[in-house]
């Protein structure tokens, strides 16, 4: 099976799993949990909807705490070419549709898809689609006028953290243009403190990593990230890091912003307390933007009684309910716990291809399938390992550096005179 492939059958089935390692409740409590979950349906990434069986659930459960992320696995060879007829993007449009149109019917929403996509691309059959309403519990063609929404809280600090993006001021850049920025937050749900916020000029995965790495040094690690639906939030990077680090990845239902209703009022609150009071055309640049927000967030926010925590500070509330709070391991590499993971095979002069460059490794590695860790936003080295083996560096090749290079003798040639 090729590498990709089992790293998504084991990032579905830690997706599936990720409910329980939250649980702490007395003997028996789990039992109920895993046969809720077998009677859901998961959209598999080759199959499509399926169920899994209780004890195959609670299989993957034992197996991710004895030996963690690659436990999960497959450990038998299985190629199935067969795609399904309706993918994540089709799926997300649909059940947007759904569900923002309720009166609609199948070929009502057949029609608004054809509006959207064209004939760029193929749409699912009818029957096809009716069967994915039924999957998902869109069947019943009239919704509720109105939904159930509740205030929500969790009892710990790092229990949930919620994130997401707000469109921030526009700076003035040394060309003589204005660049929008993002404001990127982690709000942590049980004591409104912030693990970390900063604005980015970008709104990408690359500042969601950096935002996401600080608030892990700072604050350690959460049980559970609740986010939106974004693109930089739903990559394959963000659920790996979830299952290396062991904590549940959440996403808000489509137009349903409801949940992640704490962070949308801090943005409020950012908005009055700190852009309202800062003249942004005399800003230098994004860092000192990002100076005053740091201020005010450690020097005001922190330490100012909070309406919404009965007179308590974010900070005080952390404190007193930091008993489980998960700290970083010791030995955990951060920087390498954030690269991507692919394979490559190496050619026979001892490079391989990543994103259109080519990497030395050498030639003891030739013909070697390797594992490749990289940052895609910097490709001025990547780590690469065969097997179990420990991890090497490759840089870009250099093609003069190669020409000057003096080449080593084959090994029948390394030693003896020549009669």
């Amino acid at each position: 099976m090729l590498q990709e492939h089992a790293q998504s059958i084991a990032l579905w089935r830690y997706q599936i799993i990720a409910p329980l390692l939250a649980l702490s409740g007395p003997r028996g409590s789990l039992k109920p949990v895993i046969e809720r979950l077998a009677a859901r349906t998961h959209a598999h990434p080759v199959k499509g909807p399926s169920r899994v069986a209780f004890g195959t659930i609670e299989e993957w459960l034992y197996r991710y705490k004895r030996h963690g992320f690659d436990a999960l696995r497959p450990q038998v060879r299985r190629d199935n070419g067969q795609s399904r007829a309706i993918d994540d993007e089709l799926a997300e449009q649909i059940e947007a549709m759904a569900r923002a149109h309720p009166e609609l019917d199948g070929p009502g929403i057949l029609a608004q898809l054809r509006s959207i996509f064209g004939v760029a691309r193929a749409l699912p059959s009818l029957s096809s689609l009716y069967r994915f309403l039924r999957a998902r519990g869109l069947d019943q063609r009239r919704a509720p006028r109105h939904r159930d929404h509740r205030a929500y809280a969790f009892d710990l600090a790092g229990d949930c953290w919620q994130a997401d993006v707000m469109y921030g001021p526009a700076l003035a850049t040394c060309e003589g243009t204005r660049r929008q920025t993002y404001l990127l937050a982690i709000l942590d749900d049980a004591t409104r403190l912030v693990p970390h916020a900063q604005f980015y000029f970008e709104q990408h995965l690359r500042s969601l990593k950096d935002c996401l790495k600080q608030a892990l040094m700072k604050r350690g690690l959460p049980r559970r990230l609740y986010c939106d639906n974004g693109q930089i939030f739903r990559s394959r990077l963000v659920l790996q890091l979830a299952a290396r680090l062991g904590f549940q990845l959440l996403h808000t239902r489509p137009y349903r912003p409801q949940g992640r209703a704490k962070v949308e009022r801090w943005f409020g609150t950012v908005r009055r307390a700190v852009l309202a009071r800062t003249d942004t055309a005399r800003l230098t640049g994004l860092e000192e933007l990002n100076r005053i927000l740091f201020a005010w967030i450690e020097g005001e926010y922190h330490i100012t009684p909070h309406r919404g925590l009965e007179g308590e500070t974010p900070l005080d509330r952390w404190l007193r309910l930091s008993e489980g709070i998960r700290t970083l391991p010791r030995d955990l590499d951060l920087d390498e716990l954030f690269l991507e993971e692919t394979t490559r095979r190496v050619a026979k002069d001892g490079t391989f291809t990543l994103q259109g460059k080519m990497f030395e490794a050498g030639p003891r590695w030739i013909a070697q399938h390797l594992t490749v860790l990289f940052d895609p936003f910097d490709l001025r080295r990547v780590l690469f390992r065969c097997g179990d083996s420990t991890t090497h560096q490759a840089f870009p090749v250099d093609l003069g550096g190669n020409r000057r290079l003096r080449r080593n003798p084959p090994p029948d040639n390394a030693s003896g005179d020549s009669p």
